[in-house]
């Protein structure tokens, strides 16, 4: 018989997995108290949440959420990195943690990822800490619709200041 507590989980998982961006399954053993508080600590200033939760919890959140493919991970002990805004964040402080405290690609070892709507192997999850973050995307788009008015800008201000020389010289000629 579910107690109410575990109804609660299994409710705030689901709410959390149904309207996550991403969703990082990763083995956590192998890693310290110390590591884990300091990894908590960037998730949380990378605006994504990280949570611990029991296999059989997590199996009725991901039924529910209706993100079922992730079952067949869900053996051994996990822990779930979930954004809600930009899908990369997740895996770039993953790997970002990885290299400043020296481990290797076994700890903290990504089991799978749902990534924008798909679930992502584990052996394709290093292409996605590769990708430009969101911010990154809209700063390349910005800077490249910016060039050609910039060009257009100089062009036409290029233009004036030739016409202002000819009608200079022109007035000159007439004096």
């Amino acid at each position: 018989m579910p107690t109410p507590q575990k109804e609660q989980i299994v409710q705030e998982m689901t709410e959390k997995f149904s309207r996550a961006q991403s969703i990082f399954l990763a083995d956590f053993q192998g890693i310290t108290v110390n590591q884990i508080t300091k990894l908590r600590k960037e998730f949380k200033q990378a605006n994504v949440d990280y949570k611990v939760v029991k296999n059989t919890l997590a199996r009725l959140s991901v039924r529910n959420a209706g993100i079922e493919e992730m079952e067949q991970f869900l053996v051994g002990v996990n822990s779930y990195a979930i954004s809600y805004d930009d899908p990369t964040k997740p895996i770039k402080v993953i790997e970002k943690f990885r290299k400043d405290e020296g481990l290797d690609q076994e700890v903290l070892k990504i089991k799978a990822a749902y990534f924008e709507g798909k679930i992502v192997p584990p052996e394709q999850v290093a292409a996605l800490a590769k990708l430009p973050s969101r911010e990154e995307l809209l700063g390349t788009l910005v800077g490249m619709l910016n060039a050609p008015m910039s060009k257009l800008v100089g062009t036409l201000q290029a233009s004036m200041t030739k016409l202002i020389g000819v009608l200079k010289a022109l007035e000159e000629s007439k004096k």
